[in-house]
């Protein structure tokens, strides 16, 4: 199994980039499950112009720029309003909700939204209400109410009531009821914008003052379709829950489902209360599975692939807040992002001993196992992070410059708040040696880690000053490895190849362990023995990012698969 990458908070980090209306789900207004269960069957490969180009469609679509007038923005497929209403408020009450359910038996995964609209030229009001199954555009109404404003509240309530057995002055304190809709809980602050109005606010802004690799790497961490782009990849529907929208609090909710799931997992509970489970994960996170049946979360695995779902999401609306806090002034969007991360990022001169031995180190540990690519040193940033410095244990000996590797999506949350440990709602599962930061010894264990692919095959390194101190050395996976530290301060997963310590140089204090690696005679006789080396710390001030370096990962042409 993989181990999970975590983040934490300190340090001077080197950062390394590397290139590496539709209503086919047949929805109605009857929430009662269907008598028998429904069968679906999936084509190998998409067929031109049939369903499968639709859901390409649709997935295309969900990539798009929403009109906002006050909180939250006029559903795009409400045609007749979208440029003439706005959705209606009353103080921090916003009269727009999105409903979701899912239930595996019986192949439901649906949405219902419904929104008070008021007419921006006169006192006109309408509620307007679509749904369908995730991923379709689904059925529509538009109810007007002339200008009874309380007829319109009246409407919305009762809708809200029959879909969720909730009263809406309540909504406060919503509670789940079984076969009824979930309410997804949004944050109105995180506001998407009129893109035509931000380029045009651009587009009056001055130069930025910014080196032109800074901009580069900035304009790389920072783009929102990249990140929309990935999280539909992973299967979440950013139609229902946009990017930046979803609540702490729901994300946080999502991890508890998932923990309940690992519970049912290692109970050997495989019926009803794993179904329940997924049910009550997939309702509070969406999902977009097209026609087919929600699968359930059988094994660690894909409990493992759900909780990086939620890290991701936690990271992109640290992401989303700083990319869109900051319309107003006279700096250069760019410098805006910059001075919000609190952190500088100094690209370092090609010609200089660290970049060499950078570069040395990145291409003598990429890993024999490893060869369906190839890496090439494009950048080195030094990364200050302001108050890491001050906090790194300087007191810990054995400091390594180790690697770790993550999403593009990822960097703005990890170079604005540090690497960080998974929070205690989260299952333990997937983590090989525990809730910790995990690093590697050899570039390419963590360049897996960044999922670049053909056509994005740019992505980020952190080279990362780590104080070990006594490494607890194990042979094995075990995810309470950190409760068996007993006063030693890091785990170390002993793998069966790794730098040979006749390689080794120091660079600025610390080990830098260049490769190639070599047999190390590790072996387990209890089963699987690893690959490569694991270095796990518990504590985000045993760590001391240097730098973040970019890399071209595989030219095209030389990846045959990633």
């Amino acid at each position: 199994m993989a181990p999970r990458r975590q983040r934490s908070g300190s340090g001077r980090r080197v950062l390394n980039e590397a290139k590496k209306v539709d209503n086919g789900n047949k929805a109605t207004e009857d929430d009662s499950p269907p008598g028998k269960k429904m069968r679906t069957c999936q084509r190998k490969g998409p067929m031109a112009g049939g369903k499968d180009a639709d859901r390409t469609k649709d997935k295309q679509d969900s990539v798009k720029t929403l009109l906002l007038k006050g909180k939250a923005p006029v559903d795009p497929e409400c045609a007749t309003k979208v440029g003439k209403a706005h959705v209606y408020c009353e103080g921090d009450d916003v009269y727009d909700v999105m409903l979701n359910q899912t239930n595996l038996q019986f192949n439901n995964n649906k949405y219902y939204l419904i929104q008070l609209l008021e007419d921006d030229a006169q006192k006109n009001f309408s509620v307007w209400m679509r749904w369908g199954r995730v991923g379709k555009t689904g059925q529509h109404s538009l109810v007007t109410c002339s200008g009874d404003l309380n007829k319109a509240k009246e409407i919305f309530q009762k809708k809200f009531l029959d879909k969720t057995k909730n009263n809406w002055e309540d909504r406060e304190n919503f509670e789940k009821v079984p076969g009824k809709y979930d309410m997804l809980q949004m944050d109105y602050a995180a506001s998407t914008q009129d893109e035509s109005k931000t380029k045009q606010e651009e587009t009056l802004k001055p130069e930025s003052q910014l080196d032109l690799r800074v901009q580069e790497l900035l304009n790389l961490i920072c783009n929102v379709q990249t990140m929309e782009e990935m999280m539909i990849e992973m299967k979440y529907d950013t139609k229902r829950a946009p990017l930046g929208k979803l609540t702490v609090a729901q994300i946080k909710a999502g991890y508890q489902s998932l923990k309940k799931i690992e519970d049912c997992i290692r109970a050997g509970q495989h019926g009803r209360a794993l179904v329940e489970a997924c049910n009550e994960f997939y309702t509070r996170i969406p999902h977009d599975f097209g026609l087919s049946i929600p699968p359930v979360i059988r094994t660690e695995k894909e409990l493992s692939d759900k909780v990086k779902l939620l890290e991701a999401l936690g990271d992109i609306e640290i992401a989303l807040k700083l990319v869109k806090s900051e319309r107003q002034g006279l700096e250069h969007p760019l410098d805006q992002h910059y001075r919000n991360l609190h952190c500088a990022l100094r690209p370092l001169d090609h010609e200089s001993n660290e970049f060499k031995v950078i570069s040395q180190y990145l291409q003598s540990t990429h890993a024999p196992t490893h060869k369906d690519y190839t890496m090439t040193l494009l950048d080195v940033f030094e990364v200050e992070k302001e108050g890491e410095k001050e906090a790194f244990r300087e007191d810990l000996p054995n400091r390594m410059l180790l690697w770790h590797g993550s999403r593009l999506s990822n960097w703005v949350g990890i170079l604005s708040h540090g690497l960080r440990v998974a929070p205690p709602e989260a299952p333990i599962t997937g983590y090989m040696f525990g809730k910790g930061i995990y690093f590697a010894d050899m570039s390419s264990k963590s360049a897996n880690y960044c999922f670049a692919s053909r056509l994005k095959n740019t992505g980020l390194l952190l080279l990362s000053e780590v104080a070990l101190g006594q490494c607890n050395e194990l042979l094995e996976a075990n995810p309470k490895a950190e409760g068996l530290l007993q006063g030693k301060h890091s785990t170390k997963g002993m793998g069966k190849m790794a730098p040979s310590p006749a390689h080794f140089i120091t660079l600025n204090g610390s080990t830098v362990p260049l490769g190639p690696a070599s047999d190390t005679g590790i072996l387990n006789p209890e089963g699987y023995t690893l690959n490569y080396n694991e270095f796990i710390v518990y504590s985000p001030n045993q760590t001391e990012d240097q730098q973040q370096s970019r890399h071209s990962l595989g030219l095209q042409n030389q990846i045959e698969t990633i």
